[in-house]
């Protein structure tokens, strides 16, 4: 079994380009039959005209209907073993022997030449009535007849008769075997499965295209592209779900993913628009003809309430490069928990990853939410007595905090189990001062003067305050004096796009810390407030609308939904 590439070269309005084409079988046939795998048409080109062969690694051409030739190196032969470089003629088509890519015994490059093909196609075929017996007029009255028959009044007459009521029940299986005549061609699959054969499902009324709301009706969660009552919206004529959306076509594709249904909107600047921000123009995606990326930042907005604070989030749109940081109330040195002659994990000792603390939904878009329970409690407990290590703070609400501080103390200075502790216990670090001092007051006030210094060590110095945001209103209630600010994370940078990230979560020969760090450059991140969201460039490196090397080509509804979801929620740490 040969495999052999066969590169075909084309000229289209003078750019050349290439198609390749795979083809494993024993011998590779060339002829101007429809069965030969290299069909070539035009002057003395036999239907069964050669074959190449590849035999002890040796590739050869030999003709197969006697009398035919091949011209080789210049020369007609029937035969003649072939080399890189040498060029074989079959009338004007050439074939070109290149060197063959791995995986492949042999290759060539395919020069079709089009007039000849074409000319011999034409040909080929009787197109003339003249060359027929037929008269014209009276086969033409004839036909005439027979298509406004066939093609409007029996089917017609089935759809009258659609809803007749009949006793039969295969006549009410389905529609009227006339409605085949107007179908142009078959449904979607996923289509076909919903309503099978009722036509009426969709086309309400006869010689109408389908209305929106027969759309609606099964796809109620698709959101519209453009508001309706924007007027230079309305003018622009794509008013209808058809009008983009086409059934019955062959090949079947209903979702249209050519650029040039979105630039004939978007080339100009889009303004005048309730709600939003102008959008700019957008011809492409390169850096002369797309905007920079714009990102979405949730930010935090503090107001009075009750007798403490509270924390509005807001959605902002800034342009990429912007002064603005992230304010997710978080402290997190990315850098750090990246680096392993610092932190390695739990179990096995190794390094931290990525997906330690990202998890992709299966959106493949988003990630889930990173909450102390699933992602840092292995590492990071919540213990505030050495004595008893195995004592833990809830994590979440401050007055759990306090109460469990409070609980905790009483107990160490009212046991009997703890009667060391009622003369209160001295904890210090080398140089510094005792932060418990000797009690001599009753069980119950010591453990609370205790609490109350832990609490302050908590929230203010060490434990939650270094991780979150702690809002200290310097109260004499302990239960009131301290807040945390809440935590969420921008779930959805690129609100106007998407991202797959699966797609581009595995390269060859990197690690999965290295692939990341291809967009996010998270070790070099220190505090949370980075903003490690790449912008246009970084996708440039990778991507383009055109058709370069090493570059993936995208189009606008590679990153841009037609039909926009709704944004997720945001991520909230807990």
């Amino acid at each position: 079994m040969m495999q052999f590439l066969l590169r075909e070269v084309i000229q289209d309005q003078g750019q050349t380009l290439f198609q390749d084409t795979e083809l494993a079988a024993g011998e590779i046939t060339i002829g101007s039959a429809p069965d030969q795998l290299i069909q070539l048409r035009g002057g003395s080109i036999a239907r069964q005209h050669a074959v190449l062969q590849h035999k002890g690694g040796k590739l050869s051409v030999n003709c197969v209907t006697k009398g035919t030739t091949v011209t080789v190196r210049g020369e007609n032969v029937s035969k003649a073993e072939l080399s890189v470089g040498d060029e074989l003629l079959f009338e004007s088509h050439r074939l070109q022997i290149v060197a063959a890519p791995s995986g492949f015994d042999a290759a060539a490059e395919l020069t079709i030449d089009q007039e000849l093909q074409d000319h011999a196609f034409e040909t080929a075929y009787v197109t003339d009535l003249s060359q027929t017996v037929l008269a014209k007029r009276g086969p033409a009255y004839l036909l005439s007849l027979i298509v406004i028959l066939m093609a409007f009044a029996y089917p017609f007459s089935a759809y009258l008769m659609r809803d007749t009521a009949s006793s039969d029940p295969v006549s009410q299986a389905g529609p009227h075997e006339g409605d085949y005549f107007w179908s142009s061609g078959p449904l979607l699959p996923a289509h076909q499965v919903e309503i099978g054969d009722d036509c009426s499902a969709c086309h309400k009324q006869a010689f109408q295209q389908v209305p929106d709301n027969a759309c609606v009706e099964c796809h109620q969660g698709t959101n519209d592209h453009y508001s309706e009552q924007v007027k230079n919206h309305m003018a622009m004529g794509v008013t209808q779900c058809q009008s983009c959306h086409k059934e019955h076509n062959e090949p079947g594709m209903m979702i249209v993913e050519s650029d040039q249904l979105c630039v004939d909107c978007h080339q100009s600047a889009l303004k005048d628009l309730p709600g939003s921000a102008p959008i700019a123009a957008v011809k492409g995606f390169d850096t002369r003809s797309h905007p920079e990326f714009k990102l979405n930042f949730l930010l935090p907005s503090v107001v009075s309430k009750g007798t403490g604070i509270g924390v509005n989030w807001l959605s902002e749109r800034h342009e990429f490069g912007s002064a603005q940081q992230e304010a997710s109330n978080l402290k997190f040195p990315h850098d750090v928990h990246l680096d392993i002659d610092k932190v390695q994990t739990a179990n096995t000792g190794e390094g931290m990853v990525c997906s330690d603390c990202h998890t992709l939904k299966s959106d493949k878009e988003h990630f889930e939410p990173i909450s102390m329970e699933q992602h840092c409690s292995a590492c990071h407990d919540l213990t505030f007595d050495s004595a008893q290590p195995d004592r833990q703070l809830p994590h979440g609400e401050p007055n759990a905090v306090v109460q469990t501080i409070e609980e905790h103390f009483v107990k160490v200075y009212a046991d009997p189990a703890f009667k060391e502790n009622s003369q209160g216990r001295k904890r210090r670090r080398p140089g510094q001062e005792e932060r418990i001092q000797h009690c001599t007051d009753t069980a119950f006030n010591c453990g609370m003067q205790r609490a109350v210094t832990e609490a302050k060590i908590q929230f203010t110095q060490r434990g939650c305050v270094t991780c979150h945001e702690v809002s200290d209103n310097q109260g004499d209630d302990i239960y009131a004096r301290w807040q945390v600010l809440p935590v969420k994370i921008t779930p959805d940078w690129y609100v106007s796009g998407t991202f797959d990230h699966a797609s581009h979560l595995t390269q060859r020969g990197q690690s999965e810390v290295e692939v990341c760090s291809s967009c996010h450059d998270a070790k070099a991140s220190h505090v949370s407030n980075d903003v490690m969201i790449p912008g246009m460039e970084n996708c440039l490196q990778c991507h383009g609308d055109v058709a370069a090397e090493e570059k993936v080509i995208v189009n606008c509804v590679s990153c841009h939904a037609f039909h926009p979801a709704q944004p997720p929620t945001a991520s909230v740490v807990p």
